[in-house]
């Protein structure tokens, strides 16, 4: 193979957005109409995920408004109170990006210079909207292990579980999804005359499929199994415990069993509400 043809076959920025601009010139003749469809569907769709990411923020404000006011006027800080606090403003934060990210691509904004390349990296390739999602993961599964510690090993928990340590697993939840997201979206993402192109240098097929299991087993297979077991466990001892409770309802000591019932039932319905969110 002579030089001429072996750098032809080599795949720049340039060569792509050739073949791209070509190939939408030589199209322009006659339009599949299946083409038109998708791209009509794909410009309604954006527009959907907007209105929905306005309604989530409007949302996920007023839940984070009851929150804090519930958190501030409880007699007892209760440190599950911070981490639902903490899950719902990672929620609301991956809403606001995602209207943003969105907003960016409808507007087909030219993208050039410093600030074209902080667009390109931190929202159209989707590293804000991406790393906020793992964050929430992460906050759910910390969410999950303390209901679980809390309810199945109450006394233990008591001892060894400090505040501190709350307060750096919302941090965590927060570094930990930057982490798992960023650093590969920024190396990977170039910006060619004004055209973002998210994980270009991921040329290779392995690396896809090394990033693709990655991000199943962390985001998707741990979290499930931790899920999947802790709440399993944690309902079979809330029902042994409330079964227990009502036995000694029934031999007479039900002044003391009230006041237990409805710390029980206060950590049930929690475990109600969080249900339901970790499936979702």
């Amino acid at each position: 193979m002579t030089a001429d043809n072996s750098s032809a076959d080599i795949q720049t920025p340039s060569n792509m957005t050739k073949i791209v601009f070509d190939h939408s010139t030589e199209a322009g003749a006659f339009i599949d109409p299946a083409w038109q469809l998708a791209i009509t569907i794909e410009f309604y769709f954006q527009y959907a995920v907007i209105a929905i990411g306005i309604f989530g923020v409007a949302a996920n404000g007023l839940v984070l408004y009851a929150l804090i006011a519930y958190h501030s006027q409880e007699a007892k800080k209760r440190a599950v109170n911070l981490l639902m606090i903490n899950q719902n403003l990672l929620d609301l934060f991956a809403c606001i990006v995602l209207v943003i990210t969105f907003f960016i691509r409808v507007s087909n904004i030219q993208l050039t210079g410093s600030l074209g390349y902080f667009l390109c990296i931190i929202f159209i390739s989707e590293t804000s909207t991406n790393s906020t999602v793992f964050g929430s993961i992460i906050n759910l599964v910390a969410i999950t292990v303390e209901r679980y510690l809390k309810v199945v090993h109450p006394f233990w928990s008591k001892k060894n579980i400090k505040r501190w340590m709350i307060c750096a697993a919302m941090v965590f939840a927060w570094v930990g999804g930057i982490l798992m997201y960023a650093p590969v979206a920024v190396v990977s993402t170039v910006v060619y005359d004004g055209i973002c192109l998210p994980f270009f240098s991921l040329q290779s097929s392995t690396d896809r499929m090394i990033l693709m299991v990655c991000g199943i087993i962390f985001d998707l297979l741990i979290p499930v199994c931790m899920f999947v077991y802790c709440y399993s466990r944690i309902v079979l001892v809330m029902r042994r415990q409330m079964r227990v409770m009502a036995a000694h309802n029934v031999e007479g000591s039900a002044q003391m069993s009230a006041s237990q019932m409805q710390s029980k039932r206060r950590k049930w319905n929690i475990i109600k509400t969080m249900t339901p969110l970790t499936l979702s």
